[in-house]
């Protein structure tokens, strides 16, 4: 009798078997993401509308995302603490200038050999100046997401009641300092001249004045300051100049939104603000961005913005963070990126493509003035050691006190240099 059930229920179990081993399979097979981003107010629903269109694609593989920090050094502390408890996320999109500051403390998966097997960086579309500076110690640990270059942001109804032309604006700072004052005492309302975003995250636009001058932030040998020379000097002499025009000392959120509001005439800041502010100006006055101003003919320019790394250690994980970043930086994510906010995109396909951002470009001249800088950008350094982002803080310290008059550019240099080489590890140790 017991036979006789075994016999007639055989082909049940057998089937019921097989249908968990699909379960458990398929089980095995989803992988949840865990993704870290930064900035919530650009990237907010830019990043949940990259998930649904790569989870549509890819049903087996979830992102969930972790609450967003305000700031790539906020992102940077958050991951360093996260790696104490052993829970890094798998994919993180953080500033350029971190990538060393993870790899050195053994964070970050090598990514070259999954852009191998994918037909190469070439093949995949990406600028081969944005994918260089993606690397460190000659191996790829990320791949370039939302990149920005620094401008001038220029309210032209403002200058044209000083006379100025805003497609013919000078090419120094003194020069663009003086139009500000000119501007000042004929917009026949409160209005400032000119501001430049000096606490733009990672020392970003320091770093700007002094390789625009041709100097470099750190020596060859990276572990060594490079800005201690004339280039340096110049670029703390032309901070303290802008402190000494009256320049007020706003934070970065208040300067953009006096700009769209109308009472700024020229703001250097971010191309990342760029969409977003066209679409608060919304027409009011003419808005229009120019090139930042290159001290000399060789000048370069720091490329700023955030690069997708992948932190999961697991090799299921890596290869699914793998496909995740590859889509969020390839040609239909980057015109996602563009369209939603001013950065510029590291995968060339999709501004080559009409039905992408060939179109975009050719009808949107305030956004094409970051792809015109692509040539000039170079690396936004990053400082080595356990004191990366305290150095950071020591650079914006001394450099408030130049915009807001209190120090000179001679005070300040010796006690920079100092301060900042007591927290460079030494070379080689």
């Amino acid at each position: 009798m017991l036979d006789q059930i075994v016999n007639r229920l055989g082909p049940v179990l057998a089937g019921a078997a097989a249908l968990m081993a699909i379960g458990a399979t398929s089980a095995r097979a989803e992988v949840t993401l865990d993704v870290l981003y930064t900035t919530p107010g650009t990237f907010n629903a830019l990043h949940q509308d990259l998930a649904k269109r790569f989870t549509e694609a890819h049903p087996d593989i979830k992102v969930k995302f972790r609450n967003p920090v305000a700031s790539y050094e906020e992102a940077a502390q958050q991951i360093l603490r996260d790696q104490i408890t052993g829970r890094p996320p798998d994919v993180a999109f953080n500033g350029i200038n971190q990538i060393s500051l993870f790899v050195d403390r053994g964070l970050g998966a090598p990514l070259d050999g999954f852009a191998t097997a994918d037909g190469g960086l070439a093949e995949l579309g990406y600028y081969p100046t944005l994918a260089e500076l993606a690397k460190y110690k000659g191996k790829l640990y990320g791949l370039p997401f939302a990149v920005s270059t620094p401008v001038l942001y220029v309210n032209a109804d403002l200058l044209a009641k000083a006379g100025a032309d805003a497609s013919a604006l000078p090419k120094t700072w003194p020069e663009l300092l003086a139009l500000g004052k000119a501007v000042e005492a004929k917009a026949g309302s409160p209005a400032t001249g000119f501001y430049y975003q000096w606490e733009q995250t990672g020392n970003w636009l320091f770093q700007s004045l002094v390789t625009s001058k041709g100097g470099r932030i750190l020596k060859a040998d990276g572990c060594s300051i490079a800005f201690d020379d004339a280039n340096g000097m110049w670029a703390l002499k032309t901070l303290e100049d802008f402190g000494k025009s009256g320049m007020p000392n706003l934070a970065l959120g208040q300067a953009r939104q006096s700009f769209v509001a109308g009472n700024i005439a020229i703001l250097a800041d971010s191309t990342s603000y760029v969409a977003a502010a066209e679409r608060q100006i919304g027409g009011r006055f003419q808005f229009k961005t120019v090139a930042f101003p290159l001290a000399v003919a060789d000048g370069r320019l720091p490329a700023g913005g955030n690069v997708a790394m992948v932190f999961a250690k697991d090799t299921e994980r890596q290869k699914a963070a793998w496909k995740y970043v590859k889509f969020a930086t390839g040609p239909v994510g980057q015109t996602a990126m563009v369209n939603l906010t001013g950065y510029m995109p590291g995968n060339e396909i999709a501004v080559k493509t009409p039905d992408l951002l060939g179109a975009f470009y050719a009808k949107s001249p305030n956004h094409s003035t970051s792809i015109q800088q692509l040539p000039l950008l170079t690396e936004w350094a990053s400082f080595p050691g356990d004191n990366s982002l305290k150095i950071i803080e020591v650079i914006k310290h001394h450099t408030e006190s130049l915009v807001t008059a209190k120090r000179t550019a001679e005070q300040v240099m010796p006690e920079l240099v100092k301060e900042v080489s007591n927290l460079l590890p030494k070379c080689g140790g």
